[in-house]
């Protein structure tokens, strides 16, 4: 038995809503353990006396040892607090590896609770005695150590009752009751006896939530979003794949979008509201950072990051994504692109309300949408229109929002869409959404990363992030509406995507790329470079067999090369991150 790795969930989480805290074990087995019957008997025997009354061992053949690797873990923490009882699991594609999932109180102890299960399981697969009392000890003194003061307890359970959020202390933030504007810091050493005196009956101490995710676009989504509310006078907070942001100015800078970002927003005292870029990988390995939202708005699911912490599928990828539709609040409202057959699923599943956006009129969804009066945005006549029911608002006309670079980006027009329906089902007026959409351009100020032209001694240098075929498309689109005497294009692979999107990712740079630079120094990921660039070329070739194209593995030297070689007026494109710092090395060829 070994313990491949061990993360704890803190929040709403791909495996449970309702189970936020549970120990996520990725266990491999091997073929060849066994335990003697008697033994085992009298080791669930044992395991009974520690567990609730109506705790079962389902007789799986095919799992019992990841069954009784749960049942240990929820037991040994048992011996102190009684009444943990939830766990599941599932197998994984590599044969005897199984992610298994338990309750915890502590997570110091629920970790430990993971090692100790191991030990006691293997010593009775080698025909000896397990010794969980010595176990149980060590465990009890982890759950004391980090044990709250009686009082808190009982302050935490009367916040829960009356559905106020808790946050405890983390490292420099002490422990809090409430979100944002309406949080209050509590001292422990002088608590009060209860919550109504903190937060008076109709308080619960939260502020409206927006939470965005998505395969593409999540990141200019969450800062349009957030630009709309602050056209409109709010003080947000948000989270994105490139920083922290309170009130328009950095906080923290990096890719923040995961649960304890999310909380850092959460616990600022200034904001009134916050939009959360919430991705997969902070999901999958940690849950939500919040236990519910107001709105969650999902830009599309693609087939991305699939193969990544046995996130195998499309449709657990989707699941994912679904996290947070499953957060929202009673009557929250979640905004779904009606022209994603992903999304569509998800929306079609959730018995949360739905509002759809589509770049068609006559999208089914929206139709249906307007004949049961649900909100809907779509694009008529290059226009973008709100409409619920028979009550139709011509919002603003695509080629005036500077992000869709007059309206030749679909993928930006229903970035605007989904932004702009997000923040009308929050309660904004048509004519600031309006506003704000003309107002929000594509520069490193507002959308970092996100379709960033320069003009560099003559020549046109494009920055984007996109990462995978379906961003790649998008930035094709574009630079089809390009006239250039040629169009070079700096790409880079990941070694940790599947092969079928990296060779994507060379037909799609061939279609659009006259001379293509290869830049393989990072994101190797497990794989060699070698074996990136070979697929990455296999698409290239696929598409022109006579492509131009060489390999640069100094970022620097990458883009410098494309400016020698570019006459005037060409455009240079680098994508998927894969220039350091660009837009510092781009200042400095300016300045040249």
């Amino acid at each position: 038995m070994k313990l491949q790795s061990i993360q704890a969930l803190r929040g709403p989480n791909y495996w449970s809503h309702h189970n936020t805290k549970l120990i996520q074990v990725r266990l491999e087995l091997n073929e060849h353990e066994h335990i003697a019957e008697e033994a085992l008997h009298e080791f669930e025997n044992l395991l009974k006396s520690k567990l609730p009354e109506n705790f079962q061992f389902p007789k799986l053949i095919e799992h019992p040892t990841a069954i009784l690797f749960c049942a240990t873990a929820l037991a040994l923490q048992n011996s102190v607090l009684n009444h943990l009882d939830f766990y599941t699991f599932k197998a994984t594609q590599t044969p005897l590896v199984y992610n298994v999932l338990f309750a915890y109180h502590n997570e110091r102890a629920g970790k430990q609770a993971a090692k100790s299960a191991a030990s006691l399981i293997e010593a009775l697969q080698q025909g000896n005695t397990p010794n969980f009392s010595i176990e149980q000890t060590r465990i009890n003194a982890l759950i004391e150590l980090e044990k709250n003061s009686e009082e808190l307890d009982n302050l935490i359970d009367q916040a829960k009752n009356r559905n106020i959020p808790f946050l405890p202390a983390e490292d420099e933030f002490p422990s809090q009751f409430g979100y944002g504007k309406n949080s209050v810091n509590i001292d422990l050493g002088n608590l009060p006896e209860s919550i109504n005196s903190i937060f008076p009956q109709d308080n619960t101490g939260r502020i409206p939530i927006i939470a965005v995710s998505g395969s593409n676009g999540k990141t200019t989504s969450t800062r349009l979003t957030a630009h709309i509310l602050k056209t409109a006078g709010h003080n947000v907070g948000f989270t994105t794949s490139d920083g922290i942001y309170i009130d328009g100015e950095m906080v923290d800078e990096g890719d923040t979008t995961g649960p304890m970002s999310a909380q850092i927003v959460l616990r600022n005292k200034d904001i009134d509201v916050a939009v959360l870029e919430t991705a997969r990988g902070g999901i999958v390995r940690a849950g939500l950072g919040f236990d519910q939202c107001d709105l969650a708005l999902l830009t599309n699911v693609q087939g991305d990051h699939l193969g990544i912490s046995d996130i195998d599928t499309i449709e657990e990828l989707s699941q994912v994504k679904a996290v947070l539709i499953k957060a929202l609040k009673q009557n929250g409202t979640a905004i779904l692109n009606a022209d994603n057959e992903n999304t569509i699923t998800i929306g079609e599943k959730t018995e949360n309300k739905v509002a759809w956006f589509s770049l068609y009129p006559k999208n089914p969804h929206i139709l249906n949408g307007i004949n049961k009066g649900i909100p809907v945005a779509y694009v008529e006549e290059q226009c973008i229109y709100l409409q619920t029911g028979p009550t139709k608002i011509k919002l603003a006309n695509v080629s005036e929002i500077p992000i869709t670079f007059n309206g030749s980006l679909k993928f930006m027009i229903q970035n605007a869409m989904g932004a702009a329906l997000s923040t009308y089902l929050f309660g904004i007026n048509p004519e600031t959404i309006s506003k704000a959409l003309s107002t929000f351009f594509p520069s490193q100020e507002q959308t970092p990363g996100r379709m960033n032209l320069f003009d560099v001694k003559g020549k046109t240098v494009l920055i984007d992030f996109a990462h995978n075929p379906d961003g790649f498309e998008g930035v094709r689109d574009y630079l089809a509406t390009v006239k250039s005497p040629l169009k070079i294009g700096i790409i880079v692979g990941t070694g940790d995507r599947l092969e079928s999107d990296l060779i994507r990712n060379g037909e799609l740079s061939a279609e659009m790329f006259d001379h293509i630079i290869i830049q393989q120094a990072k994101f190797l990921r497990g794989r060699t470079a070698e074996a990136i660039i070979d697929n990455l070329c296999q698409g290239i070739l696929s598409v022109n067999p006579n492509a131009k194209w060489e390999r640069i593995d100094d970022d620097a030297e990458a883009l410098q090369y494309a400016l020698s070689i570019a006459p005037e007026g060409s455009i240079i494109t680098a994508l998927s991150n894969v220039l350091n710092k660009p837009f510092d090395l781009i200042k400095q060829y300016q300045n040249e």
